[in-house]
């Protein structure tokens, strides 16, 4: 869906993207390596429960990191980005638009977490993108 409504306003795309999950410390959304294939979403703020709310986080924090991946480096540009692409494709009392101005944030008990992460724990999400084309490297 994240790379559907980008293509459908900014008429780009990529592929060959691999999503991680990892314990980032709870400020960070997320980030996306610069120069990879690689987009690591925070674990800990994806324990909110699967409702349209948690779900629209996700969505949120994977289309602002798949910006990034295209190549936007700018965080304002890029927070910009992320809400005009969620009003054009769900509308301005959508959830997902709600989500692009706030973010996650007021759905974590900031206490129950401590800020200091020693190890990212990272986890490959498996399938995460089905290329159906082939490519000759």
């Amino acid at each position: 869906m994240v790379k559907r409504a980008v293509k459908n306003t900014l008429g780009i795309h990529r592929v060959g993207l691999m999503l991680y999950l990892g314990d980032l410390p709870i400020r960070v959304g997320g980030f996306h390596p610069l120069g990879t294939n690689e987009i690591i979403i925070n674990r800990r703020l994806m324990k909110s429960p699967l409702d349209v709310r948690g779900k629209a986080n996700i969505f949120t924090l994977l289309l602002h990191e798949y910006l990034h991946s295209l190549g936007y480096i700018d965080e304002r540009e890029v927070r910009a980005l992320t809400h005009q692409i969620s009003a054009e494709n769900f509308g301005n009392d959508h959830p997902v638009t709600r989500a692009a101005v706030v973010g996650p944030w007021p759905d974590v008990d900031m206490e129950e977490y401590g800020d200091t992460v020693e190890d990212m724990n990272l986890e490959l999400i498996r399938d995460f993108e089905r290329v159906e084309s082939h490519y000759i490297i």
